[in-house]
């Protein structure tokens, strides 16, 4: 079988368990999880901004970093698509 067919299979198969298990989860477990990485989220992205040690020449740098910190939380952005 294709590997990339495999993979595919295996990625659909895995987020279908996922589903199911989020889905079994009564929402005053999942929703305060969730609430706190998008303050952890928030909090750094505005540590970023906040850094005075970037000055307007290195703009291009926060926003890298924000991109950086939407990715490593499995949010994708296209802001650096071009």
């Amino acid at each position: 079988m294709d590997n990339q067919l495999t993979k595919a299979l295996c990625a659909n198969r895995i987020g279908d368990l996922a589903v199911k298990y989020i889905e079994a989860l009564r929402p005053e477990e999942i929703i305060p999880a969730a609430e706190s990485e998008a303050m952890k989220l928030l909090a750094e992205i505005k540590a970023i901004l906040d850094d005075g040690s970037a000055g307007d020449p290195e703009c291009f740098r926060r926003i890298d970093a924000i991109v950086d910190a939407f990715a490593a939380r499995g949010i994708s952005t296209s802001r650096h698509d071009w």
